[in-house]
C-alpha cells in the first residue's frame, strides 16, 4: 500500500477519468477506436434517455432489461435482495465499473448481499456499456460473464443541472418510495470544470399483508454524493479529481431507520462507501498515456451481530494507447492492486479477521485492420497473484463486413476470478449455528473458456444483432464437508458448469410514424457438469419489449414487457415464468419543465413463496424535473 502511494504521490495528485471525445459512436469499455457497428464483441449500450423512460431506483432495475441479464439472488434471498447474473453465470462473475474503475464486489464477500448497485446517483448516468463474455484479457479478475460500466455525465457547457423529485405508492403492504436528486456542472473557467450529483432516496420496507412479520423486501435509505474536477493544462495534458461518498442503511423493521434494532427480523445494515482517483493524462503526437490511481472502500456494518465487513481496494494503473503503427491500434498497460479485507467486531476481537493480497498485472491489445473488410482484435493479460499463482488470459476477435450493412463476428476468449480473502485464507472461519465454514490455502482461481457467432444488420433506422454463444466454467469455488460434529465445510474447488444460448437484439425507429420499437430476446441452457442437472436461478427466456410513441403537444409515451422465462429452485423444483408490464407519459412545459407519471408492475404480478426473491407491486409514480 505505501509502495502505490509514495510512486502516486511522485506523479500527480490528481485524476482523470478515461473517456472518448464520441461517447455516442464508441464502446468506451473496449477499448477501442472501431465505432458501434465494427466493434468486437457482443455489447449493449443503455442511454440516458432510456433510462428516463423507467422508473428506477437502483442500477438493477437498469440491467435487468438487457439482453442476457437476469435477475437472481446471491446465496439466497434475504429481504427480497437481488443479484444481477449474465449469460446464466454468478454476480461475482461480473466485473462492475464506475467511470473505468472497479468498485467493491460485496456479493463474493458477503453472503445474501446486494450492496454493488448503489453506488452513483442514478441521475449522474450518462450513459451504461455492457459487455457480455469474458474481459479478462482487458480486465482481470471477475470479468468471467462479462463488464458493467457505468458512464456518469461531463459537459462542456458553461453551466447546466437538472433537479428532480420524484414520489411512488406501492399496492403492497409498504414499499412506497421517495426520491430527490440533483445535478449540475460546468466550466468554472476555460480551463477547470466542475461537475456535481448527489441523491437522497428511501424505499419503505414491504409486507405479506396477512403477516406484517413476515418481510418481503427490505427498507433501503440512500444517499450519495460524486464530486468531480478536471483541469487542462494545455492542448496535450490535463488532470481531474474525483469523489464518490455514499451510505446505504437497510431495515426489515416497520419503524423508523433510527429505531433500535433488537431481532433477527428487524436486521439492519449501514453500508459506508468511498471512491477518490487522482490521474493524469497526456497525449503524445501518436500515443496517449493515462496514470490513474483509486482507492475504493466499503464498510458494511451489520446491527445484530455487532461486526462489520470492511473491503478496500488500492489500484494503480499505468495505460498507453498508441496509433504510430499502420493498420493497428495498441492499447497496453500495467496494474498494481492491492486487496484487503477485515472482519471487525464491535465488542470483542474474538472473531476478528484481516487479510491483504497484491496482483500484478500488465496486459496488451492490437486490433488490426486487415482490410477494408475484416478487423482482427488480438489481446492478453498476465496476472500474479501472490497466493494462487499466475494467470494468463487471451482472447481473439474477428469482425468482418460483407458489405455496408450485414457483419459477421466471433471470438474466443479466457476468463478468472480469484478467489476472495476469507475463501484464500485457511485462517479464515465463520460459524453459522452448528455449521463453520473455513477457507482453504490452495483454492485455485475459476476459469471459463467462451466461444461467441455474431451476426449483425445495420440500415438507416434499423439495427438487429444475433449472437450464439457457449461457455465451460472449471474450478467453481464451493465447499465440502470435512468434518462432523460440529459440521465444518471447507471451500473448495468442486464444480464444472456449462452455460450455451442464443442473444437477439432488434430496434427500428419511425417503425410508424413517431413510434419507436425495441426488443431483445435471449435463450439459456445450463448444466452442472457435476450432476448433470440444471443450474438453479436461471431462466430459459427472457423477453424485453418497448414501443415509444410522441402524441401531440410532445407527450411522450412509452410501454414495457419484459419476461422471465421458467427456471429451477435450489431444490431443483420448476417454477413458472411470469410476465410485467409498465407504461410512462411525459410532458414539457414552460421552460425546462417536465413532469411525469408512470406504473411499474402494470397487471400487480406477485411471485409465490417458492421464489428466493420477491418483485415489486403495482407501484404508480409522479415526478417532477427542472433542467437549466
Amino acid at each position: 500500500m505505501k509502495t502505490i502511494e509514495n510512486i502516486v504521490l511522485s506523479l500527480v495528485l490528481v485524476s482523470i477519468v478515461l473517456r472518448s471525445d464520441n461517447l455516442d459512436n464508441i464502446i468506451v469499455t473496449a477499448k477501442t477506436k472501431q465505432d458501434i457497428e465494427t466493434t468486437a464483441g457482443s455489447f449493449t449500450i443503455i442511454s440516458k434517455e432510456q433510462i428516463k423512460q423507467m422508473h428506477v431506483s437502483s442500477v438493477q432495475d437498469i440491467l435487468v432489461e438487457t439482453v442476457g441479464v437476469s435477475l437472481g439472488v446471491n446465496s439466497s434471498s434475504l429481504g427480497g435482495r437481488e443479484s444481477i447474473s449474465i449469460r446464466g453465470t454468478q454476480s461475482k462473475h461480473t466485473l462492475i465499473l464506475v467511470n473505468g474503475k472497479r468498485i467493491s464486489g460485496t456479493d463474493a464477500q458477503i453472503g445474501h448481499s446486494d450492496f454493488q448497485y448503489n453506488w452513483v446517483p442514478i441521475n449522474s448516468i450518462e450513459r451504461i456499456e455492457i459487455i457480455r463474455g469474458p474481459m479478462s484479457a482487458i480486465y482481470g479478475s471477475k470479468a468471467i460473464g462479462g463488464v458493467i460500466n457505468i458512464i456518469t455525465k461531463k459537459s462542456n457547457k458553461i453551466f447546466y443541472g437538472t433537479i428532480s423529485l420524484l414520489g411512488a405508492s406501492n399496492s403492497a403492504k409498504g414499499g412506497n418510495e421517495t426520491d430527490v436528486s440533483l445535478n449540475f456542472g460546468g466550466n468554472i473557467t476555460k480551463k477547470l470544470h466542475l461537475s456535481l450529483a448527489a441523491e437522497n432516496k428511501e424505499t419503505k420496507p414491504t409486507y405479506q399483508k396477512s403477516d406484517t412479520s413476515k418481510v418481503l423486501r427490505e427498507g433501503k435509505k440512500v444517499k450519495n454524493i460524486l464530486l468531480d474536477l478536471s483541469y487542462i493544462i494545455d492542448d496535450t495534458q490535463s488532470v481531474s479529481a474525483s469523489y464518490l461518498k455514499g451510505r446505504e442503511l437497510r431495515s426489515n423493521t416497520n419503524t423508523s431507520f433510527s429505531s433500535r434494532i433488537t431481532t433477527f427480523y428487524d436486521a439492519f445494515y449501514k453500508i459506508d462507501k468511498d471512491n477518490y482517483s487522482l490521474s493524469y493524462k497526456k497525449n503524445f503526437s501518436d500515443t496517449t498515456m493515462d496514470i490513474k490511481y483509486y482507492v475504493t472502500e466499503s464498510d458494511s456494518h451489520y446491527d445484530v451481530s455487532k461486526y462489520a465487513h470492511e473491503l478496500k481496494d488500492s489500484v494503480l494503473n499505468i495505460e498507453f494507447a498508441l496509433d504510430s503503427f499502420d493498420n493497428h491500434f495498441i492499447i497496453t498497460g500495467f496494474e498494481y492492486r492491492t486487496e484487503a479485507y477485515d472482519r471487525v467486531y464491535d465488542n470483542t476481537s474474538s472473531g476478528n479477521f484481516n487479510d491483504e493480497i497484491d496482483y500484478k498485472s500488465a496486459y496488451i491489445q492490437d486490433e488490426i485492420e486487415m482490410s477494408n473488410d475484416l478487423i482482427l482484435t488480438l489481446g492478453a493479460r498476465y496476472d500474479k497473484h501472490e497466493r494462487f499463482g499466475a494467470e494468463f488470459s487471451p482472447k481473439i476477435n474477428v469482425v468482418y463486413s460483407i458489405n455496408q450493412h450485414h457483419k459477421l463476428k466471433t471470438s474466443y476468449g479466457q476468463g478468472f476470478n480469484a478467489p476472495t480473502l476469507t475463501e484464500n485464507s485457511s485462517s479464515y472461519i465463520v460459524s453459522h449455528g452448528p455449521v463453520s465454514f473455513q477457507g482453504n490455502d490452495d483454492l485455485k482461481a475459476e476459469k471459463s473458456d467462451t466461444y461467441e457467432l455474431g451476426y449483425e444488420f445495420y440500415k438507416n433506422n434499423i439495427s438487429f444483432k444475433s449472437t450464439l454463444f457457449h461457455t465451460s466454467i472449471k474450478d467453481l469455488i464451493d465447499y465440502r464437508k470435512i468434518s462432523s460434529g460440529p459440521t465444518v465445510n471447507q471451500y473448495s474447488n468442486v464444480n464444472k458448469a456449462t452455460m450455451r444460448g442464443l442473444e437477439v437484439e432488434y430496434s427500428q425507429t419511425d417503425l410508424f410514424k413517431n413510434l419507436d420499437l425495441n426488443l431483445a430476446y435471449d435463450y439459456l441452457k445450463t448444466k452442472n457438469k457435476d450432476t448433470n442437472e440444471e443450474l438453479a436461478r436461471r431462466p430459459r427466456q427472457n423477453i424485453h419489449m418497448k414501443l415509444s410513441y410522441t402524441f401531440a403537444h410532445k407527450i411522450r409515451s412509452s410501454v414495457r414487457l419484459n419476461h422471465t422465462g421458467k427456471q429451477l429452485d435450489t431444490s431443483s423444483n420448476k417454477l413458472g415464468g411470469y410476465t410485467t408490464y409498465s407504461l410512462q407519459l411525459v410532458k414539457e412545459f414552460l421552460k425546462g419543465f417536465s413532469a411525469k407519471i408512470g406504473i411499474e408492475n402494470l397487471s400487480n404480478k406477485i411471485l409465490s413463496d417458492t421464489h428466493d426473491y420477491n418483485i415489486k407491486g403495482r407501484l404508480v409514480y409522479v415526478g417532477l424535473d427542472y433542467s437549466f
